[in-house]
């Protein structure tokens, strides 16, 4: 739970003031719960800064003053908890009567599944805080980080594996939950196990995953560790176990070796499509330079030549109108006749000159040759990773069912123990 902490009566009173003088930035009844309050960043900025000036004295108190003071504050009581996520501070008050009571003796069992916090209200939880985007790599975040330190690192036994497995991701997962809302309440405790449990093969796929990654690069520990589940019977201290295997559907029987080519290949293709792709956005970038308005630059050239060749058009019947009225002009005799031909010899050169402006204009806009040179150049090799895309693709696609084979007896055998026989 939440470290006590002793409540200046006189600073506390100023701690109300300001909430009260920022009342818009509270927000009760958050999301309609009527067990829900949202104080939002802007009020969060000024209690951490009037917590800074009065109380702190250094950083790490920060949040466990701000904490306690609204928890004086507002009157919560003990089993509310207090969160703090992306500068908001969210306050979510647990209903007692979903509390399980579990008696000491009992605190290591199943009886205490989720710290006794009852189901509806991580339900309730994770439904208002956490099946969020943000949070869609928070699993894949939690299988690397287990694969990384129990398997590249600790390079665990199988034996320790199957005993530790879900108490280390656990763990894992309290640990990533603390970081993301800056709390360490029991009820994260149980949050952590509820959420392991409604993800667990969405965790536990990715650990298959992240461990084929390593067969493909032919890591001797973890090739080790996958024959494991090669045995039948394994006898320990006189003791004979079954142990786990890497079934198919189909009844079939992965074993390492069988298993190794493909996963080198399919994983070499998946590596090269996700290589090739960042590529690819790179050279579409650098087209994408290139472009007028959405057009491309040799489209753009076409168009403005076209617009070029009208304009010259325009330009050589404006000449000849202009020739016609001079010569119209030199015969003239009738000085009325003569102002009249002036005028429109003035407009149709002002006409010529805005139209021999117009072509410089379009001109100007047209894509130099050494532009166009480096937009056609980029282009070939643009085409060029598009078809070593598709290649790549299509080997993946060739390989994906006997992969998703391997992946799917694998993530069965890790959630699976030795048994007695």
């Amino acid at each position: 739970m939440y470290r006590a902490i002793k409540i200046n009566e006189q600073l506390l009173d100023d701690f109300i003031e300001l909430i009260e003088a920022h009342e818009d930035d509270v927000r009760y009844d958050y999301k309609g719960k009527e067990n829900q309050i949202l104080l939002k960043s802007g009020l969060v900025a000024y209690i951490t800064s009037f917590i800074e000036k009065s109380l702190a004295s250094n950083k790490n108190d920060f949040k466990d003053l701000i904490k306690a003071y609204i928890r004086a504050a507002f009157e919560l009581p003990d089993n509310a908890v207090v969160i703090n996520k992306n500068g908001n501070i969210f306050i979510k008050i647990i209903d007692e009567t979903v509390k399980k009571q579990v008696d000491e003796k009992d605190k290591n069992t199943v009886k205490n599944r989720y710290n006794g916090v009852k189901e509806e209200e991580l339900k309730s939880f994770y439904d208002e805080f956490f099946a969020e985007d943000e949070n869609k790599d928070f699993f894949l975040e939690i299988a690397k980080e287990f694969v990384h330190k129990y398997f590249i690192v600790k390079k665990i036994s199988n034996d320790e594996y199957e005993k530790n497995v879900f108490a280390y991701i656990h763990a894992i997962t309290l640990e990533k939950l603390v970081s993301i809302y800056d709390n360490e309440d029991g009820f994260f405790l149980g949050f952590a196990g509820y959420i392991f449990r409604i993800h667990f093969k969405e965790v536990f796929s990715y650990i298959a995953e992240l461990i084929l990654d390593e067969i493909a690069i032919s890591n001797r520990y973890m090739m080790d560790f996958l024959n494991y589940y090669s045995q039948d019977i394994l006898v320990i201290k006189g003791i004979k176990y079954k142990i786990p295997h890497l079934d198919t559907e189909n009844d079939l029987r992965w074993t390492v070796p069988s298993m190794l080519s493909i996963v080198k290949i399919y994983t070499k293709a998946k590596t090269s499509i996700e290589t090739l792709k960042k590529e690819k956005s790179q050279y579409q970038k650098r087209v994408q330079k290139f472009y007028v308005n959405g057009i491309s630059p040799i489209k753009n050239n076409e168009l403005l030549m076209s617009e070029k060749a009208g304009i010259e058009i325009e330009i050589e019947h404006t000449v000849r109108s202009i020739n016609i009225l001079n010569d119209k002009l030199d015969i003239t005799k009738e000085s009325r006749q003569k102002e009249q031909l002036q005028e429109a010899i003035l407009k149709e050169e002002e006409k010529l000159k805005q139209l021999k402006n117009h072509k410089q204009e379009t001109l100007q806009k047209v894509v130099k040759q050494n532009g166009l040179s480096e937009y056609v150049a980029l282009q070939k090799e643009l085409d060029t990773l598009n078809r070593k895309l598709q290649r790549e693709k299509k080997i993946l696609k060739q390989n994906k069912e006997a992969y998703d084979s391997i992946k799917s007896s694998l993530v069965k055998a890790l959630i699976s123990k030795k048994s007695v026989l």
